[in-house]
């Protein structure tokens, strides 16, 4: 048998083939079975040392994240002809690879901090190339610290949302777009934020959408308040009248200090500028 026709060649399935939307941009379920996902990191390990390496382990983990092997795979080997363009492969400071660094997390973390991937998975699904891109340059360490589960699960149903908050509008040449999204993101995973907070968010914007013009919510302040959940959740039944009461009375009304407090701050900040907004002090939906 000639050694060149024992070669066994991989037909990889991509996800991210042919224009991709920029910005915030909902992808298509991921309809991939568990073995086109092992027969993807049997390609990219062919050309990618990094894969190569810990190829067993990859395709060890568990199923559900093997969609994000491939997708984190293809997105280092994905190169957009753009000032913006994010190369995965550089060798930095300590002599390791973006790709690199991630792909030896992967592993362990599917067993010991499986949240972080599933996050990580929604902001691809959610987001264009540049802006997971520098969504995983920013969270590698985060793979080692299971402790900021629970705030991960709270924030991940919010990640279409900021996406569209934070991403939308035409191109910038720069990453002033993804620094936001990004740093909004951690204002809610931070230490000091409530998970419990977090998931009260959604219902924070709808009522807030009952209020006529424009009304800044101070994420920041919100999810890292003491106040009682019962107590907030209360505040939000009649955050509605509370503003039409206010305005009746032309008083300025703080959001976020109502919900907080039940109390009005009559000097608190209500323009958004740009500090406010790498603060995550940004309102959503």
């Amino acid at each position: 048998m000639s050694l060149f026709n024992s070669v066994v060649k991989h037909t990889p399935t991509f996800r991210f083939g042919g224009f991709q939307p920029m910005g915030a941009s909902t992808k298509p379920v991921d309809k991939r079975t568990t073995e086109q996902l092992l027969e993807n990191i049997e390609y990219f390990a062919e050309s990618n040392p990094e894969v190569a390496r810990l190829k067993d382990e990859l395709k060890s983990m568990n199923p559900k994240h093997l969609g994000l092997v491939s997708d984190i795979c293809e997105l280092a080997n994905k190169h957009e002809l753009l000032n913006t363009n994010i190369d995965m492969k550089k060798l930095v400071a300590n002599g390791k690879s973006l790709f690199a660094a991630l792909i030896e997390k992967l592993p362990k973390a599917s067993k010991e901090n499986p949240e972080v991937l599933n996050f990580t998975q929604e902001v691809i699904n959610q987001t264009d190339s540049t802006a997971s891109k520098y969504f995983l340059a920013s969270i590698v360490e985060l793979f080692e610290h299971p402790e900021a589960s629970k705030h991960l699960a709270a924030a991940r149903p919010l990640v279409k949302d900021i996406a569209e908050q934070t991403l939308s509008g035409g191109y910038l040449m720069d990453y002033s777009k993804e620094k936001n999204f990004v740093n909004l993101i951690a204002t809610l995973i931070n230490s000091n934020a409530k998970p419990e907070k977090i998931a009260l968010i959604p219902k924070l914007t709808k009522a807030a959408d009952k209020i006529p013009g424009k009304n800044a919510i101070y994420l920041d302040s919100f999810v890292k308040s003491n106040t009682p959940i019962k107590q907030v959740e209360e505040n939000l039944k009649i955050l509605p009248q509370a503003a039409e009461m206010f305005a009746k009375e032309g008083k300025t009304f703080n959001i976020t200090g109502f919900v907080n407090h039940n109390v009005n701050f009559a000097r608190a900040k209500q323009n958004i500028d740009i500090e406010a907004i790498k603060n995550g002090n940004v309102k959503l939906g």
